[in-house]
């Protein structure tokens, strides 16, 4: 199958601003998961009793971008994530991950908002878990990228931050720059999401309300959560 690609105005290369990409981080990035349990058979949302955090550090992470319109490309070139990884980035694998410390948060529901109270839970340690799909944000805030792969699906040509080519082992080519952040304009390159680690949370709460508990779809995550 061949696959077309996109082309810059008045340019033989393909436009990376319009095709999906990688970006890959070092790391040491800061990785958080959760995870619901109970100790009854989960019908609703009020049967789940805590959810079970755990924290610590990943290195080598790549994220793929299916469809880059050029402002996603544009945000991690430059850094302008908020606290964690946008949904707009799918997690493809990691080099190494170590998760130190854990701890259980009580689940209540006031006023129909969600709330992670950190608070001891009775028996949690014999809980199970619910079987629903668990959590994982990735911190990348403050992290640059260490390069990234232009045309991630096709030709995966890997540069770093300033368009530079390199070579499989990470050094430049002497290859033609591909980009000047510079000459872009960003104007039109600044309509890129963002998620606050809130928003990551409260997102993945209305997806599990969406695919488990329909009949609960009204609640939402408290704003005071933990």
């Amino acid at each position: 199958m061949i696959r077309k690609q996109a082309k810059s105005k008045g340019d033989s290369r393909p436009d990376y601003f319009r095709l999906p990409f990688e970006v890959h981080y070092a790391g040491a990035i800061s990785v958080t998961s959760y995870e619901f349990k109970s100790d009854v058979d989960v019908k609703r949302f009020k049967d789940i009793k805590a959810v079970h955090m755990e924290q610590g550090r990943a290195w080598g992470v790549t994220f793929l971008c299916k469809n880059n319109n050029g402002p996603q490309l544009y945000c991690c070139l430059i850094d302008g994530h908020d606290e964690v990884a946008p949904d707009w980035l799918e997690l493809q694998n990691e080099d190494d991950v170590s998760m130190n410390y854990g701890c259980d948060y009580r689940v209540e529901i006031k006023d129909k908002e969600i709330y992670f109270v950190d608070e001891d839970v009775d028996d949690s340690d014999e809980m199970d878990y619910c079987g629903l799909d668990g959590y994982w944000h990735y911190e990348i805030a403050s992290e640059s990228p260490e390069y990234l792969i232009l045309d991630a699906l096709g030709t995966r040509l890997k540069v770093n931050c300033e368009g530079f080519p390199l070579d499989t082992d990470g050094n430049p080519t002497g290859e033609q720059q591909i980009f000047k952040l510079e000459e872009l304009n960003s104007e039109e390159l600044e309509d890129y999401s963002t998620d606050s680690i809130w928003e990551a949370k409260a997102s993945w709460i209305e997806d599990q309300l969406n695919r488990y508990f329909p009949k609960d779809k009204s609640l939402r995550l408290s704003f005071q959560s933990e």
